[in-house]
This record gives structure tokens, C-alpha cells and sequence, in this order.
């Protein structure tokens, strides 16, 4: 299904798909990869499909050619924005690819109208061996419903450190698991694809 091209708050360059009869959906990219990337295109047209008004957008740093920011923390305001431009379709479903997974958490920690949150590829960790651990215990304070999908050899979120972390949530979730590495590489992204898009629609 081809989208719409769009531009919102200062710039920020997205595609806008389908008619919203089910709602909003709002898709965040990964570091390296922005929302042109396969298994983004594909979870936007499936939804959109569905009923759901889908808008996935890159982050202003990818059009600069810069590197995101330390924790994805200058990229929120943009994930705020994109809220905002979908605000009249009611409140939206997140859906974060790694680095913008980490993005979604942590702005729907702070706000009062998200519906609830999908990630595929939550990165736990970096992908340096030295990289320094992440405090994830601000996704127990999170009140809606939560999919985490993982691929059984994500080095970036290594199922016995993800386990810990889901017993400490209070809120409604699920945790899926396909074989693959982070990106589910080399043979579950459909998979991943039907898994997401099947708990969304299942949404009360």
C-alpha cells in the first residue's frame, strides 16, 4: 500500500497511511535505519489493511546524517510531535524498532494518551562488549498494555536479562520470541510482522 508523504512540527518527514477507522498507530525506526526500512514498511501496510491510520516518520537526526542522540533523548520531542499530529485520531499505538523502541518507553512514561506500546527489538544493552548497562526499571512505571518481540540470538537483548525485567511490570504484556538475531534475520521478520500486527488488532 503506498502512503502519503508527509511533513509535520519543523520539518520532521513521515508517510501516512490508510483511513483510521481502528485508530492510530505511530512506528519509530531504528538507529541506523530510518522508516523506509522492510519490516516497518510491512507492519505499516498490514495495519493499514486493518483500518488503522498508520504514520511512520524519521527522526530529525537521519536527515542532518547525524548519529541519534545518547539514549535517544534529543529524538522524544520528535516522537512527541508525531503524537500530536495524529492527536485527532484518538491515542495512538507506539511501535519502536530498537533504538526507537527505546524512544516510545520512555515518552509514554511521561504521557497520559498512548494506547499501548509494541517493540520489536528492545536493545537491553549496546552492541559494544564494553558497552555500559542500561537501567530499564522505568518500564515498570509504564500503565499500558506492552508486546515485546525478540529474536532468540538479539545479542542487544539477551532473553535472560529481557526475563528479569518482565517480572517487575505492572502493566498488561506479552513477550514473544522468534528465532533470528535482533533484526530477526534470517528467516522470522513475517513472522515478527504477523506477531505485532495480531496483538494490535486483538486490543480491546
Amino acid at each position: 500500500m503506498d502512503g502519503k508523504s508527509v511533513t509535520f512540527a519543523s520539518g520532521l518527514r513521515g508517510i501516512v497511511s490508510g483511513g483510521g477507522e481502528r485508530g492510530a498507530v505511530i512506528i519509530t525506526h531504528g538507529a541506523g535505519k530510518g522508516m523506509d526500512s522492510a519490516i516497518l514498511k510491512k507492519t505499516a501496510d498490514k495495519l493499514a489493511d486493518l483500518g488503522f491510520i498508520v504514520l511512520r516518520f524519521n527522526f530529525a537526526y537521519l536527515d542532518r546524517k547525524s548519529a541519534p542522540s545518547l539514549g535517544g533523548k534529543k529524538e522524544q520531542p520528535d516522537l512527541i510531535s508525531a503524537i500530536e499530529y495524529m492527536n485527532d485520531h484518538g491515542p495512538p499505538i507506539l511501535i519502536g524498532k530498537s533504538f526507537g523502541a527505546r524512544v516510545c518507553a520512555n515518552v509514554a512514561l511521561e504521557r497520559s494518551d498512548i494506547k499501548a506500546l509494541a517493540f520489536y527489538g528492545m536493545p537491553l544493552q549496546g552492541a559494544s562488549p564494553t558497552a555500559k548497562p542500561r537501567d530499564w526499571s522505568h518500564l515498570a512505571r509504564i500503565k499500558y498494555p506492552m508486546l515485546f518481540v525478540t529474536g532468540d540470538k538479539d545479542q542487544l537483548c539477551p532473553l535472560e536479562k529481557l526475563e528479569p525485567i518482565l517480572k517487575t511490570l505492572t502493566a498488561p504484556h506479552q513477550s514473544e520470541v522468534v528465532p533470528g538475531d535482533h533484526s530477526f534475520k534470517p528467516r522470522s521478520e513475517d513472522l515478527a510482522i504477523a506477531m505485532c500486527v495480531s496483538w494490535i488488532e486483538a486490543l480491546p
